[in-house]
């Protein structure tokens, strides 16, 4: 990081600071707020976190990068947060999916005092890294000063979990290390583990609550939950993408296409499909298997097609 970038930086958190502060509070009483309404949305089911400010070190090593990337420069203390907008980070963890989409979409109604400069879904579209999460960039005005965006992060407890230990291997005190592609790898392939883990914990959740309540139609539901996750299919007239295979399991293959988006096969879908390197229809890692896209609220499926001729 150069002295004139670490200057900048240094001379916006000694001004700012305080503001950045107020914003954090502000937007955490907002979603507190907002769950209060909902009694889907208690405090058992989601959780408010303290939230952060990104350190002056790790603010000015995202900054000196996009800069670089932009072949740009900055001037004034005031630019390092038109560059880097998630100084300030506010973060909820929700129990299951369904409380995470539920707030998702009741803080985006509208009716709330606060704006929503940018969306950003990264369960439907996850990372490269495999991250999955669902973050809103929240505008808070103030009176005397200009405005603070403020990033907030709608996790669930294993989205939580697979970030938080991404993080602690990624990024050490005083240094950002790089990973390597093995480790990458990995990476992608618990955060796609861990997504099946956080569908299969949302079936329990609503098969408990069904109990709870005394639903006489528990059975009725799970059966058509189960058929609609099974026997869902695309179009035929969907047209064919090419993905690579990552990773063979036990009951499902992990997958990714040419732009990095991850999704699971189940076995049972491949069939005796030609081209595939063993008799029972399994494929090997490095195969590239033609399939269309199926996407439920919760995974991304790739189910497999033949080659055409």
């Amino acid at each position: 990081m150069s002295a004139s970038v670490r200057e900048l930086v240094d001379e916006a958190y000694e001004r700012r600071e305080s503001t950045w502060r107020a914003a954090l509070e502000t937007v955490n009483d907002w979603v507190e707020s907002a769950c209060s309404s909902n009694p889907e949305l208690s405090p058992d089911r989601v959780q408010v976190a303290a939230g952060r400010i990104k350190s002056p070190l790790r603010t000015g090593e995202k900054l000196r990068r996009k800069l670089a990337d932009a072949n740009d420069m900055i001037h004034q203390s005031v630019e390092v947060e038109n560059h880097v907008v998630d100084v300030v980070g506010a973060r909820v963890v929700c129990r299951t999916e369904r409380e995470q989409a539920a707030l998702w979409d009741l803080l985006q109604d509208g009716s709330g005092e606060l704006s929503i400069a940018e969306v950003r879904d990264y369960c439907l579209h996850p990372k490269p890294s495999g991250y999955r999460g669902r973050h809103l960039i929240v505008e808070v005005p103030f009176d005397a000063e200009p405005s603070v965006l403020v990033e907030l992060q709608i996790r669930t407890v294993l989205q939580d979990a697979w970030s938080t230990l991404s993080e602690e291997q990624l990024f050490k005190p005083g240094q950002a290390l790089k990973s390597d592609e093995e480790q990458e790898r990995l990476s992608v392939i618990l955060s796609g583990l861990l997504a099946q883990a956080d569908a299969v914990a949302g079936y329990i959740a609503d098969d408990v609550r069904s109990a709870y309540e005394g639903d006489g139609s528990r059975s009725s539901r799970r059966s058509a939950r189960r058929d609609r996750a099974e026997e869902k299919t695309t179009s035929a007239n969907e047209p064919a993408i090419e993905v690579t295979v990552r990773e063979l399991k036990h009951s499902y293959v992990l997958a990714a296409d040419e732009v990095g988006r991850h999704g699971i096969i189940r076995l049972e879908n491949l069939g005796a499909l030609p081209g595939l390197h063993s008799g029972s229809g399994h494929p090997a890692p490095g195969d590239k298997l033609q399939v269309r896209l199926d996407e439920t609220p919760t995974t991304r499926y790739f189910i497999p097609v033949a080659r055409e001729g």
